[in-house]
């Protein structure tokens, strides 16, 4: 639903009533047009026309598909009291691709039902479409259209859809917008693997997390009922936690091999780095300004903004340093083997705490990360829209059609 604007009317007290607006609130097509090129065949009107019809039209086609260029009529004669719908002569309007000359009917549904063909099976769903929109209190906008001949001839008009028109208060027609499903478009962008590992990572740091922490605080366990059996339970975390830290080695792994291998550009070893050119620093400043409010909005990115993507890089860093630590204190255990001794040698530098203390800070860090990253997430799904979080499963964001992406091509 897009909107169009008239002017406020004044009460006599002086004060502004609240503003009404033409809105267009529903499309049906009955043949072969989509709801866009529909809403292009009924903006077949003259230059000058300002109708707040036209101008409801107007805004609907250019917020919805604005990949559908408006064509004018060349020669138009406006409806009138014995003729209630407005004849329009257009040329070149794309129909399957192909250009043609066309005449344009548009007016009141019963007087250009009367004029225009519909096929059996068409007339009787029409029909019902638009006893359903007058009874939600729209007016239906009929429209049908006739090929003219080479030598000029006006051939047989044939229906092909309505427009349901309707007023609204401009808070409501503006809160619409947004929700009309045809002005988005999907675009797939995370692969499969890539939704799969982070998944998969999510898991197994909530794992390493929940025992580690056990680990650092074994008082959070049950106590042994009894002095001669203290129980195995927190041999069973340390087991959890190593194997969920082998895991994630595991997968750390993976991705370093697919940071060069992966055919997903979203993971390759490039987009660790976004700043390669003066348009990324352009973007990475006016992101930081939009995070700061000094803007009210930032620069459109279909995956992730600059100052994203060097988050998540250091993370990658943090994450690092933290398997390096994890192995280090679990080479403490077997100093007999060369791999372990190595792992363990920065004991000989620092103490064994100051390495504990290390690896349990940053578990606190990717703690704050995540409620920091899943606030934004929300917060950014909820603000643009676009399907941000549900595209770690489904794999597609949403964006308005006509969007340019600092990073992708126009989209729609």
């Amino acid at each position: 639903m897009s909107l169009s604007v008239r002017p406020a009317a004044y009460n006599p007290q002086g004060s502004i009533d609240e503003q009404r607006v033409v809105v267009v609130a529903d499309t049906y097509s009955c043949r072969r047009l989509t709801a866009g090129r529909l809403l292009a065949m009924a903006l077949a009107t003259p230059k000058q026309a300002e109708e707040p019809v036209d101008e409801a039209l107007a805004a609907s086609l250019k917020k919805n598909r604005p990949d559908i260029q408006r064509i004018y009529a060349k020669r138009f004669e406006a409806a009138t009291p014995e003729r209630r719908y407005s004849l329009a002569r257009v040329e070149g309007f794309l129909i399957d691709n192909q250009p043609q000359d066309l005449v344009v009917m548009r007016g009141d549904f019963e007087s250009v039902l009367d004029r225009a063909e519909v096929n059996a099976e068409d007339r009787t769903p029409l029909r019902k479409q638009v006893e359903m929109m007058e009874r939600l209190g729209y007016r239906c906008l009929a429209v049908a259209s006739a090929k003219v001949g080479e030598q000029g001839e006006v051939g047989t008009f044939y229906m092909e859809g309505v427009i349901a028109l309707a007023v609204e208060s401009r808070r409501a027609a503006v809160a619409s917008v947004a929700r009309n499903p045809n002005a988005w478009v999907r675009v797939n962008l995370w692969s499969v693997t890539l939704r799969v590992q982070h998944w998969a990572n999510m898991f197994l740091i909530i794992g390493l997390s929940i025992t580690g922490y056990l680990i650092m605080a074994p008082d959070l366990l049950p106590v042994p009922s009894s002095s001669s059996d203290t129980g195995y339970m927190f041999g069973l975390v340390r087991f959890v936690h190593y194997l969920c830290g082998f895991g994630w080695l595991f997968l750390g792994a993976t991705r370093l091999w697919l940071a060069f291998y992966a055919r997903d550009k979203q993971l390759r070893w490039r987009s660790l780095w976004p700043l390669r050119s003066k348009k990324d620093w352009e973007g990475l400043k006016g992101t930081i300004r939009y995070y700061l409010f000094l803007d009210r909005h930032g620069p459109t990115y279909l995956a992730h903004n600059p100052l994203q993507q060097l988050s998540y890089t250091g993370i990658y860093a943090i994450c690092l340093l933290q398997m390096y630590t994890g192995l280090a204190l679990y080479g403490l255990y077997n100093q007999y083997n060369w791999f372990w001794r190595a792992m363990a040698y920065p004991m000989h530098w620092v103490q064994v705490p100051t390495i504990r203390f290390i690896h349990a800070i940053i578990m606190f860090v990717l703690w704050a990360f995540v409620v920091i990253h899943v606030y934004l997430a929300v917060r950014a799904d909820s603000v643009e829209r676009h399907g941000g979080v549900s595209s770690m499963i489904n794999g597609g964001v949403w964006l308005r059609r006509g969007t340019k992406p600092m990073d992708a091509p126009k989209v729609g």
